[in-house]
């Protein structure tokens, strides 16, 4: 079996944290880079590469790898201002793609959101779609963008919106259509995680109830 490369781009996030675990479990992952502001718990398979996401390297030798798998993600809340926002869901995602096309990475999969669209009205919708499209245009072979709903797992910081939401998703997700039922952190990164490792050519677009 010949073992892949994952190069995680936001290891630190609920879905990050996911992937993270089962790449690092995975008997067809041989190496996992993270790139992080803050130090991840060693494992034999993980480099953890601490870098300034300011200053993101354009030539590193861990830019060799099978496949990036992308879970950035910001709210306005913590970003602060709509600028930063866009900083961290557009432009790092674009870089990162930019830079993965670049060094021949064949697969990059990025975590968006259900609805997203550069036309959309929302900042928040229209800024995914944006760095969707950032993406596809990149120049990388082989494109999968995962559109899941509400997401159901743990974060550290609190949203209650979200966290109503997410009560009652799980008392009616049963009722709902796939489409619209909240989607489990690790189902998401499960699927993510094969998509990388398949690295398909063409650009693949998975809705949510692809993560059901």
């Amino acid at each position: 079996m010949i073992q892949k490369t994952i190069l995680l781009v936001g290891a630190t996030g609920v879905v990050g944290q996911s992937v993270l675990l089962q790449a690092l479990a995975h008997p067809q992952v041989g190496k996992v880079v993270a790139l992080s502001r803050k130090p991840i718990t060693p494992h034999p398979k993980l480099l953890n590469q601490l870098i300034d996401f300011n200053a993101i390297p354009e030539e590193a030798p861990w830019w060799r790898a099978d496949a990036v798998v992308c879970t950035l993600g910001t709210t306005i809340k913590v970003a602060k201002t709509a600028e930063q926002f866009r900083f961290v869901d557009y432009t790092l995602v674009a870089q990162f793609a930019s830079l993965a096309a670049k060094h021949s990475v064949p697969c990059f999969v990025l975590n968006s959101a259900m609805m997203a669209s550069p036309k959309a009205r929302g900042l928040y919708l229209r800024t995914k779609g944006e760095a969707e499209q950032a993406v596809k245009n990149s120049g990388v072979p082989g494109v999968v963008i995962a559109r899941p709903g509400l997401l159901d797992g743990h974060r550290e910081e609190f949203r209650l919106g979200e966290e109503i939401g997410l009560v009652a998703s799980r008392l009616f997700n049963p009722l709902l259509p796939k489409r619209l039922r909240s989607v489990k952190a690790e189902k998401l990164a499960r699927v993510m995680l094969e998509e990388a490792l398949k690295a398909e050519a063409g650009v693949k677009v998975l809705e949510s109830e692809s993560f059901q």
